[in-house]
């Protein structure tokens, strides 16, 4: 893999092609496939990882035994990065543990690992990168608090705002408002906070009001207005 890939993560994007290469050669390359899990949240922290290829989900296991997916990771993003300030003491005596679990959702999804006292040697010369790592956590918990304020309102509406979301997303991929689903119909119930048969009344119920069209993981949005109303009531 060319070190220079690593610019296209935004913590990294102003550093030169010396510290690239230095960042890799003191990382490990990994790759995993479908519905593999990276780590659980009983093991002990090693450091964040970046998406290169595929995609990731956080996830906690609820006390029922039901899953509930935080959020999605796609390439060139990092995750498990928030112990490294967070936990700091622990996380250099090693005493600490990853705060949710992770899995890989698509066949070859090649991450790269970096440990911490790499980062803290990094963050020590590189002041600037201290900014946009806070630029980027800050981005994340805004996404991760509307996510919780979403899980107050009902599925329809929960539907809605992340099909409106995922349109945004894919802005220019696809024409006449056709979106589609990057993870399974099982993983978007699990993230909207409900189970398989409610998710599928719900697309059906758009459907039938003439809303959407579902065909597999494509979904065309037929009454665009409508399905924003649905997202704001």
């Amino acid at each position: 893999m060319d070190s220079g890939l690593l610019k296209n993560v935004n913590m990294f994007s102003e550093l030169s092609d010396d510290e690239l290469k230095k960042i890799y050669s003191l990382s490990s390359l990994k790759t995993f496939g479908k519905g593999e899990m990276i780590f659980f949240d009983t093991e002990p922290y090693s450091g964040f990882y970046i998406v290169l290829e595929g995609c990731v989900k956080i996830f906690k296991i609820l006390k029922d035994g039901r899953e509930h997916i935080l959020h999605f990771v796609y390439p060139f993003n990092t995750f498990a990065e928030v112990p490294l300030f967070e936990q700091y003491d622990k996380v250099i005596k090693d005493e600490f543990t990853y705060p949710a679990n992770s899995m890989s959702i698509e066949r070859n999804t090649r991450l790269i690992l970096i440990r911490p006292a790499v980062f803290y040697s990094l963050l020590d010369k590189n002041k600037s990168m201290s900014f946009k790592i806070i630029s980027g956590l800050a981005k994340k918990l805004r996404h991760l608090n509307k996510h919780i304020e979403n899980l107050s309102a009902d599925i329809p509406k929960r539907l809605a705002c992340y099909l409106l979301e995922l349109k945004t997303m894919e802005n220019g991929k696809f024409k006449d408002g056709t979106v589609e689903l990057p993870i399974s119909k099982h993983d978007l119930a699990a993230y909207l906070g409900t189970i398989d048969e409610t998710l599928s009344r719900t697309l059906k119920k758009l459907q039938d009001r003439e809303i959407i069209e579902v065909k597999g993981k494509i979904i065309f949005i037929k009454n665009l207005p409508a399905l924003k109303k649905i997202s704001t009531e």
